[in-house]
């Protein structure tokens, strides 16, 4: 399931695809695009920023899904926007949820005899300190935000997989698939690998079998926020 905070390392990876699809939108020669996942998933905030940006993308030309070893939690958040999704047969698919927690070390830094000294300013700027748990307040806040996180991808899953907000629920809640299990339940279209993603994308675009491949991959120069708009 997908962690609900961001970390350093997820924010460059999203900043990195982000800036990759707004290229992309840009390109007049990409005509369809394939995104090749393989990802266990990231933060979710991560995660949405980046399905923001895909489902920009995919109104102005075909996004296929290729889903290599492992499209789980963000992994799969990411591929909602698709209009096709490909998955090999053991794909680790799914893992439709939201989790969160933290670690608490106030006990064993009493135990080290390390005093530490935090400030902060607001009721519940120490959400995240490690110094205590959660108050019952913070609790209850922390499960309201996952709950609405949790609404949104199941959300996101049913809008694009054309199925119910019941029938995501009932494959998701973090459980998690092979390809075989997530076709059977409607979590993609096809099992193949990436050559049959790319003759989709020639068949969704109306492209000739011999149109060209390019790989993006990289850093992209940022776009002025003009166009990025």
């Amino acid at each position: 399931s997908t962690p609900l905070y961001s970390s350093a390392a997820s924010d460059v990876y999203k900043r990195q695809v982000v800036q990759q699809v707004r290229s992309l939108m840009q390109d007049e020669d990409a005509a369809a695009v394939i995104l090749f996942i393989d990802s266990g998933g990231g933060a979710a905030i991560a995660a949405e920023s980046m399905t923001s940006a895909l489902e920009e993308l995919a109104k102005t030309r075909p996004l296929v899904v290729y889903m290599n070893a492992i499209a789980a939690s963000g992994g799969y958040y990411i591929a909602t926007p698709a209009r096709y999704i490909i998955a090999q047969p053991g794909t680790i698919t799914g893992s439709i949820g939201v989790v969160t927690a933290k670690p608490v070390t106030g006990g064993l830094r009493d135990l080290l005899h390390v005093n530490g000294v935090e400030i902060s300013r607001g009721a519940n700027a120490d959400l995240y300190s490690d110094s205590h748990p959660f108050t019952d307040r913070q609790r209850d806040q922390v499960r309201y935000i996952i709950e609405a996180m949790y609404g949104r991808f199941i959300e996101r899953v049913a809008r694009g997989r054309n199925m119910t907000i019941e029938a995501v629920d009932a494959i998701g809640g973090g459980r998690v698939w092979t390809g075989v299990q997530a076709k059977a339940n409607g979590l993609v279209d096809e099992l193949g690998d990436l050559q049959m993603a790319i003759r989709k994308a020639r068949e969704l675009a109306t492209l000739p079998d011999s149109t060209s491949v390019q790989v993006v991959g990289g850093r992209v120069k940022n776009l002025p926020p003009q166009l990025a708009e």
